[in-house]
């Protein structure tokens, strides 16, 4: 078994992100072909066993799925502003306004009015769905019967999967105080944790 090396912390007091430029073997030469250089992905390429299934299933959740992708940015910019993590934040907000969500909504969400106007009946019954998946435990039965009235079980499952897929982006985050991309401070989100 090989030594293990403790790990660094940086002056800002969260680890180091992993140099995929010079990281050896596939994952590094996966990692440099992807079309876009994020602190997360560097930061996830620690755990070097999983970092690209995990992207796979991020690739997945963002691309295949049958749930609608500004409902899909609606629930990842709930679980980012429930768990206080600004990184998720700052990306999906950007995401979630060129897929149309009006910057009402977005409020909206940042201060987690999820019974809003600014949403439509589908749009509520999904949040408030994702509020309590996201708070962990059982989902109450009135709130699980009002979402199946206007999602598919597949879409459903989809939802739960998206959720979990950025808590975990979330945690990683937050715990390793990823720092966030230049020039991602102008989508901060304002609101505290909840």
């Amino acid at each position: 078994m090989a030594a293990e090396i403790p790990a660094e912390i940086t002056a800002e007091g969260g680890l180091p992100p992993v140099d995929v430029e010079t990281m050896p073997g596939p994952v590094g030469d996966a990692l440099r072909a992807a079309p876009a250089r994020l602190h997360i992905i560097a930061m996830m390429a620690h755990a070097e066993t999983c970092v690209l299934p995990q992207l796979g299933l991020g690739r997945a959740v963002m691309t295949a799925q049958s749930l609608p992708p500004l409902r899909r940015e609606l629930l990842i910019l709930l679980a980012a502003r429930m768990d206080g993590a600004q990184y998720v934040w700052s990306q999906h907000r950007r995401i979630a306004e060129g897929l149309g969500a009006t910057p009402a909504m977005v409020a909206a969400v940042e201060t987690l009015q999820l019974c809003s106007g600014e949403f439509d009946e589908s749009d509520r019954a999904l949040l408030a769905f994702g509020r309590q998946v996201i708070r962990g435990g059982p989902v109450e039965d009135q709130v699980l019967e009002r979402v199946a009235c206007h999602l598919t079980a597949q879409e459903i499952v989809e939802a739960i999967l998206a959720i979990g897929y950025y808590m975990t982006m979330n945690r990683i985050t937050l715990a390793t105080r990823t720092p966030l991309e230049p020039g991602a401070a102008d989508a901060a989100m304002r609101a505290g944790r909840s």
